[in-house]
């Protein structure tokens, strides 16, 4: 069974339907929706949440939603509490709080503090599959998953990781290297409550998805959060044309962008561009080739598309 799925990065238009799906695995997140309309999609606009939509390609044309996860770092004081002691359902917990008011989800400001100082505290807010267990179409959802998943989360100093699953799906996870820290039986069945620490990863296999995402080294370059979205966009195979119309950006904009990274790239890693001659600007033959070295680059360190507070050069 030949089956086309592709991974991307939820928007704030997709919202409704990602908590629709979640609904089905975490009853509380419903609630959450039918109380607070309209703000999971800010929390996805203002990046205090990102969200993860899998889809199948359908064979009349289109992309349709087969699963989605949903992920915060939140607060030290609000992560030690819960890991010290877990409640059920504490994602819609997070939401209605931010909801009232309470900045309990970190901003990518507060990321790139966290990032470059103590360490962040990754939630899992929720994940489900739109198709039921034996579906031959739930494993390779599965695959695609976990593959996004770790490829969105690694490159951040991770302290902790937190979830909270519906029993069977957490089994998964305790198999993987977490820790179960508490069980609670609700009104949609038994939820677990899972936790690794950056400590826990030492016994586990380096390359398992679990220790890839505590793997860090501080970025090099420092990148503006505006070149980090145009260097995503472009490793998800987006033309210059497509990256524009994503972003809202004239070509020229775009332009000067492309020449900030290779400038800031030239600066800091100037060993990066020894076979492409002088940096001078992104068109011109020798462009494809100094944006497919920083391409390459920024994939197998993933630190450098994270948010990171760079220390003030003199």
């Amino acid at each position: 069974m030949q089956v086309h799925i592709r991974a991307r990065m939820g928007k704030p238009e997709d919202a409704d339907a990602i908590l629709s799906l979640l609904a089905t695995a975490d009853a509380a997140l419903g609630g959450h929706a039918l109380r607070n309309p309209g703000v999971f999609a800010g929390l996805i606009k203002a990046g205090k949440i990102m969200a993860g939509c899998i889809e199948l390609h359908q064979p009349g044309g289109g992309w349709a939603l087969g699963a989605a996860g949903v992920s915060a770092f939140i607060g030290e004081a609000e992560a030690a509490a819960w890991a010290e002691a877990p409640s059920p359902h504490f994602a819609a917990q997070l939401l209605d709080l931010e909801a009232a008011g309470s900045s309990i989800l970190l901003a990518p400001p507060a990321i790139g503090c966290a990032n470059a100082g103590g360490g962040l505290n990754l939630f899992v807010l929720g994940f489900a599959c739109a198709f039921a267990p034996g579906s031959p179409l739930v494993p390779p959802l599965l695959t695609r998953a976990i593959e996004h998943f770790v490829s969105c989360h690694r490159g951040y100093y991770l302290k902790r990781l937190m979830r909270e699953d519906p029993a069977p799906v957490a089994e998964m996870f305790v198999r993987s290297g977490m820790r179960s820290i508490g069980s609670f039986t609700t009104a949609d069945g038994s939820r677990v409550a899972t936790l690794m620490e950056r400590s826990d990863t030492s016994p586990l296999f380096p390359h398992s998805p679990a220790a890839m995402l505590f793997q860090f080294l501080p970025p090099l370059i420092g990148f503006s959060a505006s070149e980090r979205r145009v260097l995503e966009l472009a490793l998800d195979g987006l033309s210059d044309g497509e990256i524009a119309a994503e972003l809202s950006l004239s070509p020229h904009t775009l332009k000067r962008l492309w020449r900030l990274v290779f400038s800031r790239c030239a600066e800091a890693l100037p060993d990066l561009f020894e076979d492409c001659g002088t940096i001078s600007g992104v068109t011109g033959v020798r462009g494809p080739e100094k944006r497919g070295h920083i391409l390459r680059y920024v994939r197998h360190h993933p630190e450098e598309l994270r948010a990171y507070r760079m220390a003030v050069r003199n």
